[in-house]
């Protein structure tokens, strides 16, 4: 079993910006998320729709209130 990192170790890898995207709006991370949403199937039943979407402090509530 691997060697734990310690307390600080683990502060200082959670707030490096390496590789991150920083949006210029908010100045938060843009992170993706998956999202589910209904559609109609050809059979008129309910089907899934996946999408990929970039997230951050700006648009959270409209994505999650379901507005975009």
């Amino acid at each position: 079993m691997g060697k734990g990192k310690s307390f600080a170790a683990k502060v200082a890898h959670q707030s490096s910006t390496e590789g991150k995207i920083i949006c210029p709006g908010c100045n938060s991370e843009i992170k993706k998320i998956k999202l589910i949403m209904a559609r109609d199937s050809k059979a008129s039943t309910w089907a899934p729709k996946y999408e990929m979407k970039d997230i951050c402090k700006c648009n959270e509530q409209d994505i999650l209130n379901g507005a975009i």
